[in-house]
């Protein structure tokens, strides 16, 4: 008889996603995976959004050359296309549902380009974006494209792209193919550079384009391209990339640092599918570059080992920073001055949000709240519900632990950890309330009484609160504490004032102990120290505010934390009710 063991594996628990954008990628393949195909499904994985193929060429290359090109048939390019755009774009209720938000290309044959000229319209009315990554040359030095299919290319694709991603050589070599001339570009400082740019824009046809500069060095000092040792002035030298949008004529130069390093094989690749899946994940163009940028920058620095005898490739897996504010050291994404400006307070900005208002209402206004003033909540209910916040109170400790953690302000410490010293005091104190008054001990009933355990609803917030917890800083952390913390106070004085108004009758109690409970329960949210708790709080959240920049994008994201915690809130409370 065999003997064998076995090992019996949990459910699965994961988060479930509402939205998971898709990513066509439309390129050759590079068999040394750094760059191409295996480059973009790697930085799409990584950005945490799906990727789908259409292979133009199969490429035998490894980091030094590339020595084979077999083009993909016309047949199966038709046969690729046609099946993804029939799974990812249609079929669904609405047009906004169909998961294909961004079409990226890289390197093109110009049997695929004029396959693909046959979708564009397509696409377009479907509200795709199309990002055109020009390759023509290899890290490596290795011509990657035919001159027909990139004549073909600009005067198809990228007329109608959203986006287009040369280098400063591709920009050169694109001027050439579409005017016909020889580009005579003197780039002697930033305005020039910007005004070549400009004129790119103007011939290509795009909608927005982005010159890349890691072939054209830049001197920040002398403001003009580099001329002498790099290596003897690193410092001095930084790489500037230059993007234009022609709807709003915007010009912005992002200026990162110069790497000293040869592994850059597939950099160009990486950028692109970058900014391809932020841009899938709703980022605006002044939002995705500075993110993806600074991507494709750690990525190339996070392995102390290359990879391959040639320029080696990047580390995709790192994981992208997904908050502008934490990428960049300006603050020309800061909006913040607008919010002090033209608000009383943060707090008031959130609760008087769109987003926000008619839930923050609702919350304030919450039935348990009213039903509890006017003595018509069923004490069994209130029971149940005290039992409910005596967890909560556990995890809302455990959340100011973990925003003292990644705050790097000592007095911000100091203040969590006189919270949670507060906390606990108020969880031994609801202990001892519900062992003296209703005989409920925790350790000796938790098994009896399933009431003990929390429920869907306190489940659902403290997990919730711990994922903000543990993927937010510390302004995000606050701001998901917030809604507990000012809600009570606002719903409380709404409640005292049913209850002044109210006959004192017992509607549903069955003694006068149990009215007194309210009494005490609404007398705790209206007093002087919870008052005092409410303005010190949104004190707090005001000085956080002026330290820390905020862009739209990060703005937006604060309000749905704040929104997801008052609907939260609101789910808690109904729970307790029949």
């Amino acid at each position: 008889m065999v003997n064998y063991t076995t090992v019996k594996l949990k459910s699965p628990i994961a988060e479930k996603r509402d939205f998971f954008p898709a990513v066509l990628t439309i390129a050759g393949s590079d068999s040394s995976g750094g760059a191409g195909i295996e480059a973009d499904l790697k930085t799409f994985s990584a950005h945490q959004v799906y990727g789908l193929t259409c292979i133009t060429a199969l490429t035998g290359q490894n980091t030094q050359c590339v020595k084979s090109f077999e083009a993909t048939p016309e047949f199966l390019l038709r046969d690729i296309l046609k099946l993804n755009f029939d799974d990812f774009l249609e079929g669904y209720e609405k047009p906004e549902d169909a998961p294909l938000k961004v079409i990226k290309t890289g390197m093109l044959t110009k049997t695929t380009v004029d396959v693909l000229k046959d979708h564009l319209d397509y696409v377009r009315r479907r509200n795709v974006k199309i990002i055109v990554d020009p390759v023509m040359i290899s890290t490596s030095g290795s011509q990657l494209f035919d001159v027909g299919g990139m004549k073909d290319c600009v005067n198809s694709l990228i007329k109608q792209a959203y986006l287009v991603t040369p280098n400063f050589l591709e920009a050169k070599n694109l001027f050439e193919i579409t005017t016909g001339q020889k580009a005579k570009i003197a780039i002697k400082d930033l305005e020039d550079y910007i005004k070549f740019v400009i004129q790119l824009q103007k011939v290509l046809g795009c909608e927005n384009i982005l010159v890349k500069g890691g072939h054209i060095p830049w001197d920040r000092v002398q403001n003009r391209p580099y001329e002498g040792n790099i290596d003897e002035n690193c410092n001095q030298v930084c790489i500037i990339d230059i993007l234009y949008e022609s709807k709003n004529e915007s010009v912005k130069v992002f200026e990162s640092e110069f790497l000293k390093t040869k592994d850059t094989h597939g950099t160009g690749c990486t950028l692109s599918s970058s900014i391809s899946a932020n841009i899938a994940k709703g980022y605006t163009l002044q939002e995705a570059l500075p993110l993806s940028i600074h991507y494709v920058q750690k990525s190339m620095v996070s392995l102390k080992k290359k990879l391959g005898h040639g320029n080696g490739p990047l580390n995709h897996t790192i994981v992208p920073d997904t908050k502008v504010n934490t990428v960049c050291e300006q603050g020309e994404l800061d909006i913040s001055h607008y919010l002090l400006d033209s608000y009383d307070s943060f707090l008031d900005y959130l609760k008087t949000h769109p987003k926000v208002k008619d839930n923050w209402k609702m919350y304030i206004h919450h039935p348990f709240v009213s039903q509890l003033a006017q003595n018509k909540l069923d004490f069994d209910k209130f029971l149940y519900y005290l039992k409910q916040d005596y967890y909560y109170l556990i995890n809302y400790a455990q959340i100011h632990g973990l925003a003292a953690s990644v705050s790097n302000d000592y007095k911000q410490i100091h203040t969590q950890s006189v919270i949670i010293d507060e906390i606990v005091k108020e969880i031994e104190s609801h202990r001892q309330k519900l062992m003296k008054n209703y005989n409920i001990h925790y350790d000796r009933d938790f098994e009896s009484d399933a009431e003990l355990s929390p429920g869907k609803a306190c489940t659902a917030y403290c997990d919730y609160l711990l994922e903000v917890g543990k993927k937010e800083d510390f302004l995000g952390i606050r701001v998901a504490l917030a809604p507990c913390l000012h809600g009570y106070a606002e719903a409380g004085d709404i409640g005292l004032k049913i209850r002044q108004d109210h006959d004192k009758s017992l509607g549903v109690l069955k003694c006068e102990d149990h009215a007194e409970v309210y009494d005490s329960w609404l007398a705790d949210y209206t007093s002087d120290w919870y008052r005092d708790a409410y303005e010190r709080g949104k004190s707090s959240l005001q000085s956080l505010l002026e330290n820390y920049p905020l862009s739209q994008r990060r703005l937006d994201e604060l309000v749905e934390i704040f929104n997801k915690v008052t609907l939260l809130e609101i789910d808690f409370w109904n729970e307790v009710l029949p």
